[in-house]
């Protein structure tokens, strides 16, 4: 009879630097799903908590992509999804040759780590091919893995939040996480750790984090690691389905995930002007491409002295309009920033107001009528799948900049037949001419529907088999 069954691990000692000095750590943790509002909702003990710490809380934070895979990405390499795609992974069975942050940060002296909770839909596996070789020094995947094998099982009724002898699986990402700290102040590192079982499919589930992050704070506080660390707080988006996603509120929300810098207070002091611009970017528009260039510099922290700032800014000024889309958080994000400078879809944007429109009007109805079609032109190569029909026209908003009547895009939000997929869309009229601008998103569950277009992540949310 077996008594106990689970899967253990242990850390190797890091390397000591060869020689010693005062040197500023990197640390991202990101809770998944989670938007700006809901982290200040089901969060309070969390973010007290950080009040009491040297921080700023980004107003202006914005997703580029429809899931975790295409925001994440922009952070490690500072490409989309397409451009990494076709620079590092077309033709390849692995993301091994792509050149990731914690590579550079590697090359610079740092241990590195990377630990997610969730084998299945980790960010480089979901319908992907992963790593051949270990991407980091630490590396938390093949644990799970061993976990997923030999001792999962499930505590809800839809099989989403897994355990393993009595731990949820986020009890093992924090027990890595607690387990690592005697290792972070032996030297420099790089360390990025992201939660996403049950917060990524229960909607206040956050709540049931807030003690928890709150008691990991402590800890790094306790063992003196934020002295020597920067850390993000993040996440990837808000919620993307269910009811409340399905709300004018929601709808919002799902762009606007929540981000919370904590830095040494040495730090600071040292980088007047490199801090004084991350304190007015609390207010800008950004999103993840700005995080990678940001993490760039913290690979060199010489070039946030106060002379390379005033030269870098000088620089980015006169760029003006042509700025690039990535721009660190250390330098000032111009105001005349928009969500096309800062390569944000206008399917997210919440730069423009949204105006609620009749779903009888005729805009409405041909905004609708040409995303379902669109759908149907994504999945006409796969004969498996089944064309859609529109089967209801639940919610339409006008986007329109300066009253202009011939240039103006309509988002809508439908449900298609077979299947019931529910769909949110945005299409812009330029004259007599429709185009789609951004992805088409899907806002609830879609179960096995796709079980015809097995690991095809640009796909399974559209097709019904």
């Amino acid at each position: 009879k077996v008594v106990y069954h689970d899967v253990h691990f242990f850390l190797q000692v890091p390397k000591k630097p060869s020689e010693f000095k005062r040197r500023l750590s990197v640390m991202i943790i990101g809770i998944d799903s989670v938007s700006h509002m809901q982290f200040l909702r089901g969060m309070p003990l969390l973010r007290a908590y950080i009040n009491g710490l040297p921080n700023i809380e980004f107003w202006g934070y914005n997703r580029v992509g429809r899931n975790t895979y295409p925001n994440l990405v922009p952070l490690f390499s500072g490409l989309n999804e397409t451009e990494l795609e076709k620079k590092c992974y077309e033709g390849e069975r692995n993301f091994d040759k792509c050149d990731f942050i914690w590579h550079h940060f590697k090359a610079n002296g740092f241990n590195t780590c990377y630990a997610e909770d969730n084998s299945a839909i980790g960010n480089f596996n979901y319908c992907k091919w992963g790593f051949n070789a270990k991407p980091t020094d630490y590396y938390l995947r093949n644990v799970m893995l061993e976990i997923d094998t030999y001792t999962r099982y499930s505590i809800d009724k839809k099989e989403l939040v897994h355990c393993t002898a009595g731990r949820k699986y986020s009890d093992v990402l924090h027990e890595f996480m607690h387990r690592m700290m005697p290792h972070l102040r032996r030297g420099p590192h790089f360390s990025f750790f992201w939660e996403t079982q049950g917060v990524h499919d229960y909607f206040e589930y956050s709540k049931f984090l807030d003690y928890k992050y709150l008691r990991l704070l402590k800890r790094l506080r306790m063992h003196n690691i934020l002295k020597n660390t920067l850390v993000f707080l993040m996440a990837d988006h808000g919620m993307r389905f269910g009811s409340f996603r399905s709300t004018y509120q929601g709808m919002m929300e799902e762009s606007q995930p929540f981000l919370t810098i904590i830095y040494p207070n040495w730090f600071a002091a040292s980088h007047p002007q490199a801090m004084k611009n991350l304190q007015k970017n609390a207010h800008s528009l950004v999103t993840t491409f700005d995080l990678h260039e940001t993490l760039k510099d913290l690979t060199n922290v010489k070039v946030l002295t106060d002379p390379e700032i005033r030269s870098r800014t000088g620089q980015l000024r006169q760029l003006g309009q042509n700025m690039t889309r990535g721009i660190s958080l250390f330098l000032p994000i111009p105001e005349t920033r928009d969500c096309e400078l800062a390569s944000i879809p206008a399917q997210f944007c919440l730069c423009q107001k949204l105006q609620q429109i009749d779903t009888t009007d005729q805009r409405s109805q041909q905004a609708a009528l040409f995303v379902v079609t669109a759908i149907n032109r994504l999945i006409s190569n796969f004969t498996l799948c089944q064309q859609l029909q529109l089967q209801e026209l639940q919610a339409a908003y006008l986007m329109q900049r300066n009253n202009d009547d011939e240039v103006f895009g309509v988002k809508v939000r439908f449900s298609t037949l077979p299947g019931a997929g529910a769909f949110e869309g945005t299409t812009m009229f330029v004259g007599n001419s429709l185009a789609l601008n951004g992805p088409i998103i899907r806002i609830n569950k879609y179960g096995n529907q796709s079980y015809c277009v097995p690991n095809n992540y640009k796909i399974e949310m559209y097709c019904y088999c």
